[in-house]
């Protein structure tokens, strides 16, 4: 099946390793290798059927639908590894960023109280203020603290799943997909598979009956659970077009929510480049420096925040099959 993303792949520094390498990844995971031993067993099976001159036309049915069903069930296998390693990738991604942030917390805070230390012995300052300066940094550190742990427990996770790996920053989103993709979730979706080809097979079954030798109380008994099957496929269906038709609702917002994220980072990256070269000509300090350089790496993580909420839903999505 062709992939429904195309990634830009951009020169890395060594070690780098980019979600588009950690995705394929998935191929490797147990349920898509039992998957895929499983289709080809099944298309093993319908080779075999289809080679047999005493074949029935049900036999061929049910060998073709075991087939379709595989290659379903593999599909889905992919989709949700792929899904689970994303999930992993970012959630160690934006912890490295957390750990940054907390870092340049902590200068700031440090910076902040010699500051204020200064400020008391010149009596510009109260000792209140001094001790509200010390809690910050007290804080600053403690933050730090909690961050590298969530770093430790994102990176073990991420490395559970795909061994040595370092995320890097995801610079390209895939773009908004079609709305034609919720048909091709919808027929490709395993649950909803399964009472088509059921009913199918009920339907093939009830045209061999003959009335002339079967009892119709049979015949009725079976045109009965065709009917029951009818409405839990339409239900079924209903059912699962609203969720899809939800999950894709979410992407454009998202996206956008992206985009307004990378406006607010270009202009943190601007306002601390002025106040770079204020500094340099002497016209601010190096705490002001400090906090631009702070806002800079919030905006930086809320650029990756917004990003990985799209390629969450996106992903989700595809996983939804």
């Amino acid at each position: 099946m062709k992939r429904l993303i195309v990634w830009t792949l951009l020169l890395l520094p060594a070690l780098a390793q980019p979600l588009p390498e950690a995705l394929r990844k998935g191929l490797e995971t147990p349920g898509v290798a039992n998957a895929r031993l499983d289709r080809e067993g099944r298309a093993r099976d319908l080779a075999r059927t289809l080679e047999d001159p005493l074949r029935t036309p049900l036999s061929e049915l049910q060998a073709r639908q075991a087939l379709e069903l595989a290659e379903a069930r593999l599909q889905r296998a992919l989709a949700q590894a792929e899904n689970e390693i994303l999930a992993a990738y970012l959630q160690a991604l934006e912890a490295s960023l957390q750990v940054g942030l907390a870092a340049k917390a902590v200068q700031v805070a440090d910076l902040a109280l010699r500051a204020t230390e200064i400020r008391v012995r010149g009596g510009g300052a109260t000792p209140l203020e001094l001790l509200e300066a010390q809690n910050r940094l007290l804080e600053a550190r403690s933050n730090l603290e909690v961050a590298r742990r969530g770093e430790e427990s994102a990176q073990a996770s991420l490395e559970n799943l795909l061994g040595p790996w370092r995320p890097e920053g995801v610079a390209e989103l895939p773009p908004l997909p079609q709305e034609d993709l919720l048909e091709t979730l919808l027929r490709e979706n395993v649950d909803l598979l399964q009472l088509k080809q059921s009913l199918e097979l009920l339907s093939f079954q009830r045209g061999l009956l003959d009335e002339t030798f079967t009892p119709r109380r049979e015949i009725e008994a079976l045109e009965e659970q065709i009917q029951a099957l009818e409405t839990s496929l339409d239900n079924l269906e209903r059912s699962l077009g609203v969720g899809l038709r939800a999950r894709y609702a979410q992407l454009g917002p998202l996206l956008q929510g992206a985009q307004a994220a990378a406006e607010a980072y270009r202009a943190a990256q601007e306002r601390y480049a002025a106040e770079e070269r204020r500094f340099r000509a002497g016209l601010t300090s190096q705490l002001a420096l400090l906090q631009q350089e702070l806002a800079l790496l919030q905006a930086q993580l809320a650029l990756a925040q917004a990003r990985h909420a799209y390629l969450r839903a996106y992903y989700g999505l595809l996983a939804s099959r």
